[in-house]
């Protein structure tokens, strides 16, 4: 009898260049201190074949404890596993020098294919290409710098592609956050004026299909628009501030005003999709 066919799997691969030299990246992926300065909330273990390199999300509740199945220091490491019912997964970190600048690959590995698991898939796809924008932020600027973060999350009722708009265009983005300004693609400056008050100005750092992450200069940092599912059809919208070099007491302050916003955006959401649902539900004109 033969064995049952395993499930087809997909890869994510992303990429980055960075002025930063290779050992100031490897530290940033491979000290537990590092990790959490710019991605994690803590870390624990070390990248060590055969040891376990633990990452905590504590907003989020979540621990994963990676096992290192591979790594040559300085330049590249691997963690892998597999989690019950699902195919194994790898998670793989190349650095080399290349041409004068430091080359980031990112290698991941395990993502189940079909429909039922694309929004998965694709937000962790979106959720990388955020994390390695942000790494590079802070490895060209802000490097050895323990950081603040501050999360902000609503649920929401939308559609990604109608959503995007909301986080970049001039139109959206006075819906719920700013009186002016708007939002580029990567590589270009931005200058939103708030709502709460004060400005955000900085450069594009990274656009997907569904989030966006700038630099924030006033509080020195980065500022990432979120989107993603929770399953059973459920869906988050927020926002996170990361920041290196923020004066005490302004994190209150900016978890406020983001607070406001996304309780405004949330409201907007839903309002469109009460329209949407009228719009479908209105007999067609014969």
């Amino acid at each position: 009898m033969s064995s049952p066919k395993p499930p087809s799997t997909r890869t994510i691969r992303s990429e980055l260049r960075t002025s930063a030299p290779p050992e100031r990246v490897w530290e940033a992926w491979t000290d537990p201190e590092k990790l959490a300065q710019w991605f994690v909330d803590r870390a624990k273990g070390e990248v060590k074949q055969g040891s376990t390199y633990t990452w905590f999300f504590d907003d989020f509740g979540y621990e994963i404890p990676y096992p290192v199945v591979e790594v040559v220091p300085g330049e590249r490491f691997a963690l892998a596993g597999q989690l019950p019912g699902r195919p194994p997964f790898r998670l793989e970190i190349s650095i080399a020098k290349e041409g004068g600048m430091t080359r980031v690959t990112l290698v991941n590995s395990g993502f189940l294919e079909g429909s039922a698991w694309d929004e998965g898939y694709e937000g962790i796809l979106s959720g990388w290409t955020n994390a390695l924008a942000v790494l590079k932020h802070y490895v060209e600027n802000h490097f050895g710098k323990p950081k603040t973060a501050i999360l902000v999350l609503r649920p929401a009722v939308f559609q990604y592609e109608a959503l995007l708009p909301y986080f970049t265009t001039s139109e959206g983005l006075s819906r719920w956050l700013t009186s002016s300004g708007e939002i580029g693609v990567a590589g270009e400056g931005c200058a939103l004026s708030l709502h709460e008050g004060g400005t955000m100005t900085g450069r594009v750092l990274a656009i997907t299909a569904r989030e966006v992450a700038v630099s924030w200069n006033e509080v020195g940092g980065v500022f990432e628009f979120k989107a993603f599912g929770t399953g059973a059809g459920n869906r988050m919208v927020g926002g996170r501030c990361v920041a290196w070099n923020l004066p005490p007491g302004r994190a209150g302050e900016i978890k406020a005003g983001m607070e406001k916003a996304f309780d405004r955006l949330s409201a907007e959401l839903a309002k469109a999709a009460e329209v949407a649902i009228s719009q479908r539900a209105s007999p067609s004109p014969l």
